[in-house]
């Protein structure tokens, strides 16, 4: 048990009892998956807030590569990143972002210099203050 285990093998750690097991995790460095066989539901509580790992399986040791709905990866030194059927998409996926602007309107009170009277008509507008906003225009409203 000193290098990660991809095969067939599956190693079968006993314990006095098994509250032990979350110490005995958190000895080593960060796993891949955690699978856990247990029907306590606050022992299922402390491995899920008390370990880390890419992911933890209760009760199973399949289905999580068969669920394509959940991700799949490490943390640490197990790994990095989510595959699995969309995961791997959006993790190989860079989301560019892109802004465009007209040249048709621009707000003369968006630049310097800065004085009261356009502090309070950025005010008026980020409170959807209409009637601030007229006010404000229209040299009214004073703060």
């Amino acid at each position: 048990m000193t290098e990660e285990i991809f095969g067939p093998l599956l190693p079968v750690i006993t314990l006095s009892k098994i509250e032990d097991s979350i110490q005995f995790i958190k000895s080593r460095p960060k796993a891949l998956t955690i699978y856990a066989f247990t029907n306590n539901e606050t022992f299922k509580k402390r491995v899920i807030s008390e370990t880390s790992s890419g992911s933890v399986t209760f009760n199973d040791a399949v289905i999580q590569y068969a669920a394509d709905t959940i991700p799949f990866g490490g943390t640490g030194e197990s790994g990095f990143g989510k595959y699995h059927g969309k995961f791997s998409f959006d993790n190989f996926t860079h989301e560019k972002a892109v802004l465009s602007r007209s040249f048709l309107t621009d707000f003369w009170f968006r630049y310097p210099p800065w004085n009261d009277h356009k502090l309070q008509l950025f005010k008026s507008i980020y409170r959807f203050d209409y009637l601030g906003i007229l006010l404000t225009m229209l040299g009214f409203n004073k703060s």
